[in-house]
């Protein structure tokens, strides 16, 4: 719910063009203009304070920054799931299995450093295309230590959110350490014109709320229909 109302007054500062140093709504106005609680409005705020996209004066009110006058829509520096992403872009993605497996770290060892695993240590890799309009936009291959998750989850659940399956599990994902890389995808993954394009590899080790590094995920978007935005400071 906070993120939600995050990307609500995000949309409010551009729809309204306020510009740096214009005061926004007060937590009771955002509260009645959203219907949302005052826990949510404030945990919002603190997100965009984080973003550096609104500042706080103590006894005057929280105001726009520079940052936020920009206009950048979908930062790479906003944490959201893929299917958030996609969803900000206009897409209504549909979600292909490819694989779904319980191995051995051993076998990943980039992802097993990553999460802090020892190689005997149970990983369980899923392997998904998300697809709109009869075209590949991103192939991913998300990592998550099986201790974690209480045992491998039901088929039912692999075209859903990682994020989401990792919230029920307890371990709610708050932020991540990404590198991003211009790349062809793997062999084999797709055939024709699109194993042929540059794609951009997002890689990336995400942490729950406890500081616990939970997944690692590489997520491959499609570079001739998703770009990523964001400010120099």
């Amino acid at each position: 719910m906070a993120e939600q109302v995050r990307d609500a007054v995000s949309d409010y500062i551009r729809e309204h063009g306020l510009k740096a140093g214009d005061r926004i709504p007060t937590e009771a106005e955002l509260c009645a203009a959203f219907g949302v609680s005052r826990p949510s409005v404030r945990e919002a705020l603190r997100l965009l304070e984080q973003e550096r996209l609104v500042v706080t004066e103590h006894g005057r009110g929280r105001f726009v920054t520079a940052a936020a006058a920009l206009n950048i829509a979908r930062p790479i520096t906003v944490f959201e799931s893929i299917s958030q992403m996609l969803a900000a872009l206009g897409y209504a993605p549909q979600t292909r299995v490819l694989s779904a497996r319980t191995l051995l770290a051993a076998t990943d060892p980039q992802a097993a450093a990553a999460l802090g695993l020892q190689p005997e240590a149970e990983i369980f890799v899923l392997e998904r295309l998300r697809e709109a309009g009869g075209q590949v936009l991103v192939y991913s291959i998300d990592v998550v230590p099986v201790a974690l998750m209480g045992g491998a989850p039901e088929a039912a659940a692999l075209t859903g959110s990682v994020n989401a399956l990792l919230d029920k599990a307890g371990h709610k994902l708050v932020m991540s350490s990404a590198n991003v890389a211009a790349v062809f995808l793997p062999s084999g993954v797709l055939t024709g014109p699109a194993s042929a394009e540059p794609w951009l590899l997002v890689s990336e080790t995400c942490l729950s709320e406890t500081g616990t590094p939970v997944l690692y995920a590489r997520d491959y978007h499609r570079g001739s229909l998703i770009s990523f935005n964001f400010s120099r400071q």
